[in-house]
C-alpha cells in the first residue's frame, strides 16, 4: 500500500498546485504571468488526472476491488474523468476559466475516495453483476459531463451579471464569452443525457429496496428522476421554445443540484443490492 498512499499524496498535491494556478489566472496580473498560469494550469490538471487514475489502478490492484464495484471508488474515477473531459473540451469552447472549478472538483473527489471509501454490497444475482458495470460507468460519464455543464452555466450567469453591472475588470476578459458558453452547456448536456437514461434504466433493477421501503432508495429514486426531468425538460425547451441563455443555465443549475444530492445520499448511505 505504500505505493498507492504516495500516489493519493502526489496527486492530492498536483491538483492541489492546479486549483492555485487557475485561480491565480482568474485573479490576472501582468500579461506574461497571467501568460504562463494560462499554460501551466492545464498541463498540471492533466497530470494530477493521469496521476489519479494511476492511483485507482494501484489501488484497485492491492485492495483487489475493481472501481465499478465501489460507489467512492467510483467518486474517484468521476474526478478523473471530469478532468479529463474538459481538458479535451477547453479549447474548443474556450473554457480555460472553468479549470478553476474542476481542479477544485477533482481534488474533493479523490479526497472522498480515500476517507468515505465503502464497498457495494455483494449479489448472487447474476443479471445484477452483469448490469453493474454498465449502470455505474454511465452514471460516471454522465455526471461528469453535467458537472462541466453545470459549471459552464454558473460562469454563464456570473458573467451575464458582470454585464448588466458594467463590471469589466481582469476577471470578466478571461472568462468565456456567454455564446461559447451556452453553446458548451447545450453540446454537453446533450451528450450527457443519453448516459443519464442508460444510468436510470439498468438501475430498475435494484428497485428492489423501494418496494421494500428503504427510504434511502426512495430518496434516490426521487432525485434521481427529477434531475432527468429538470435536463430533459432544459432540452426540450431548447429544441420547441428556443431556450438559451439564463433559463437554461437555471434549468441545469436546478438539475445538477437533484444530481448532487443524489450523489450525498449514496456516500452517506451505501448502496447494498
Amino acid at each position: 500500500m505504500v505505493w498507492a498512499d504516495l500516489a493519493f499524496v502526489v496527486t492530492a498535491l498536483v491538483y492541489l498546485a492546479a486549483s492555485a494556478a487557475f485561480g491565480i489566472y482568474l485573479v490576472g496580473g501582468p500579461r506574461a504571468q497571467s501568460t504562463l498560469f494560462a499554460t501551466t494550469a492545464p498541463f498540471l490538471l492533466g497530470l494530477g488526472a493521469c496521476m489519479h487514475a494511476a492511483h485507482i489502478g494501484v489501488t484497485s490492484f492491492a485492495l483487489r476491488v475493481c472501481p465499478v464495484e465501489s460507489v467512492h471508488f467510483s467518486m474517484s474515477v468521476l474526478a478523473v474523468f471530469v478532468a479529463a473531459t474538459y481538458l479535451f473540451v477547453r479549447r474548443r469552447f474556450q473554457l480555460n476559466a472553468l479549470g478553476a472549478v474542476v481542479a477544485p472538483f477533482a481534488l474533493t473527489f479523490l479526497l472522498a475516495s480515500r476517507f468515505a471509501f465503502s464497498r457495494l454490497g455483494e449479489t448472487a444475482n447474476p443479471v445484477r453483476r452483469v448490469l453493474l458495470p454498465f449502470h455505474i460507468a454511465a452514471n460516471v460519464l454522465g455526471i461528469a459531463l453535467f458537472t462541466l455543464a453545470f459549471a459552464a452555466a454558473v460562469t454563464y450567469l456570473f458573467q451575464e451579471r458582470q454585464l448588466k453591472r458594467k463590471e469589466f475588470g481582469g476577471l470578466f476578459r478571461r472568462l468565456p464569452p456567454l455564446e461559447a458558453l451556452d453553446r458548451a452547456e447545450h453540446q454537453l448536456l446533450l451528450a450527457g443525457f443519453p448516459l443519464l437514461t442508460l444510468g436510470i434504466l439498468t438501475g430498475t433493477v435494484w428497485a428492489r429496496g423501494i418496494e421494500l421501503g428503504d427510504s434511502a432508495s426512495i430518496a434516490r429514486a426521487i432525485f434521481g428522476y427529477a434531475s432527468w426531468a429538470l435536463f430533459a425538460a432544459v432540452l426540450l425547451a431548447r429544441a420547441a421554445a428556443g431556450w438559451r441563455g439564463r433559463r437554461a443555465a437555471y434549468g441545469i443549475v436546478a438539475g445538477y443540484s437533484f444530481t448532487l444530492v443524489v450523489i450525498l445520499i449514496y456516500l452517506l448511505r451505501p448502496a447494498v443490492t
